[in-house]
């Protein structure tokens, strides 16, 4: 019969104790000697006026060299430091350039380490910030919204867009680059009534230090039932004085859309067609025609044939 080894628990009590004991000395022993070590400290500025703001900050970390106890890299090492600088603390180069000496402050970096380190070094020694004027600036909303109607139907007048421009808000510098803000791509399809579609402005391509008044828009427009109307119209010459211009045929047949309550009101007198004598050519018998009238409401007008043959007669 085998006789297995037998641990009193208590002495393994013991034993690890001892060994967690060694292990917390050992660590504290270790923290406490002096090392040197990189950090890297963000730059922010604060109490930037109202009608200015930063555009950038060149280089955007400070790198530190320090010397400390294992203690004090510790502590630093679960934070990620950002030195505040006051505006007023910056010194202003040009109109829209500043620069914050990083030896001559090193107190303002030292503050926002954790323990107590000593700093050895800062690179760079100078750190270049460009904080511009904010201005504002009012542009135009281009649709880019496509409208498909369904068959019979079409915009009763102009698609309005509200509102029509919006104000675009930062550095003086960047405004003068934007010209229009367009809306997003959409299709909107089968339209057979009043249209009220809100858009989305598309703000892709705004640089981040621009604000806008809106993030969207409304497209309007009043929906009516379109039909086709066929009329015939008599031809009319320019600069024939003496009338000795013949044309043929001397009518014009122009096919176009209306609304389905105006088509018994259009009549030929609605419409002036025209064609120029002062463009004629000697090596060609036609001259162009041209739709020089239309009535209001009508759309989509364009004319069957576009040129008459003519004769001069002497």
């Amino acid at each position: 019969m085998s006789k297995g080894i037998k641990i009193n628990s208590v002495t393994a009590r013991e034993f690890f104790f001892f060994l967690l004991l060694t292990t917390i000395v050992a660590a504290l022993i270790k923290l406490s000697k002096t090392y040197n070590t990189q950090y890297e400290v963000a730059l922010s500025v604060t109490d930037v006026p109202l009608d200015r703001t930063i555009q950038t900050i060149a280089p955007e970390l400070i790198k530190i060299q320090t010397e400390g106890s294992g203690f004090s890299l510790l502590a630093n090492a679960l934070d990620a430091p950002v030195a505040a600088i006051p505006y007023e603390q910056l010194d202003q180069v040009s109109k829209r350039d500043f620069v914050f000496n990083t030896n001559e402050n090193q107190q303002v970096i030292k503050s926002v380490m954790n323990g107590d380190l000593s700093i050895l070094s800062m690179t760079p020694s100078q750190i270049t910030i460009t904080i511009d004027s904010v201005a504002s600036k009012q542009v135009p909303v281009i649709s880019k919204a496509t409208l498909d109607y369904k068959s019979g139907y079409g915009g009763r007048n102009k698609m309005t867009i509200v509102p029509d421009s919006v104000t675009v808000v930062g550095p003086s510098s960047l405004l003068s680059n934007i010209r229009f803000i367009p809306t997003e791509q959409k299709e909107i399809l089968n339209i057979n009534t009043d249209l009220s579609e809100k858009v989305q402005l598309s703000l892709d391509a705004l640089p981040d230090e621009l604000k806008i008044s809106h993030k969207s828009i409304t497209l309007h427009q009043e929906i009516a039932k379109f039909t086709e109307g066929k009329i015939t119209v008599p031809i009319t010459v320019l600069n024939d004085p003496e009338k000795r211009v013949k044309i043929l045929p001397k009518t014009a047949e122009i096919i176009y859309l209306v609304e389905l309550e105006n088509f018994e009101s259009i009549t030929p007198s609605d419409f002036l067609v025209t064609c120029d004598y002062a463009t004629a050519s000697n090596a060609d018998a036609y001259l162009t025609l041209k739709i020089a009238r239309e009535p209001k409401g009508v759309k989509s007008v364009r004319l069957i044939n576009k040129q008459v043959k003519f004769i001069v007669v002497n």
